[in-house]
């Protein structure tokens, strides 16, 4: 299961579909994901099930990890929030493609009023982080930001100073 930002718990359509192994393999297949699908219906159904389930999965919720996971736009945009989802203290997450700094390791330009920094794909300003984003996150003391020229993310940490 992982976090959402509103601390909503979602579960994890891979476990839910018994494809845990699978998690964020961009060569699962609409038709793999079916045929976990088939079979998690007919592993939970209360009137297939020779035995009681133990995992707790509703037919509604493996319906909507089917659902998900069917879909390549809804299940990639499914797995770039479990890869950007933050971590618990336990869990042992390696994360292609983003990188954590501190907020001072940013670049202001005072003309804009933002934070700049260099990406590895060549884009000189390819991280940006504005006033105004921080202070959405404020409370977190993070901010995730995607690049504007490649697919890699930052994790800005950051303090607030209380006046």
């Amino acid at each position: 299961m992982t976090k959402s930002s509103s601390d909503e718990v979602t579960p994890d359509y891979y476990t839910i579909l018994n494809l845990a192994t699978r998690k964020l393999d961009p060569s699962l297949s609409p038709s793999e994901v079916k045929a976990a699908y088939k079979r998690a219906l007919l592993q939970h159904h209360p009137d297939k099930s020779t035995s009681a389930p133990k995992s707790g999965f509703t037919i509604d919720s493996i319906a909507l990890a089917y659902k998900i996971l069917s879909s390549p736009a809804l299940k990639s945009e499914y797995d770039l929030g479990l890869q950007t989802a933050r971590p618990k203290d336990d869990d042992k997450v390696f994360r292609t493609g983003l990188d954590t700094v501190d907020l001072d390791d940013l670049i202001y330009d005072e003309g804009k009023e933002v934070w700049t920094r260099g990406c590895r794909c060549g884009d000189d300003h390819g991280f940006v982080v504005t006033e105004a984003e921080l202070e959405l996150n404020a409370e977190d003391g993070e901010l995730i930001i995607g690049c504007r020229g490649c697919s890699l993310w930052l994790r800005v940490l950051f303090g607030v100073e209380e006046s």
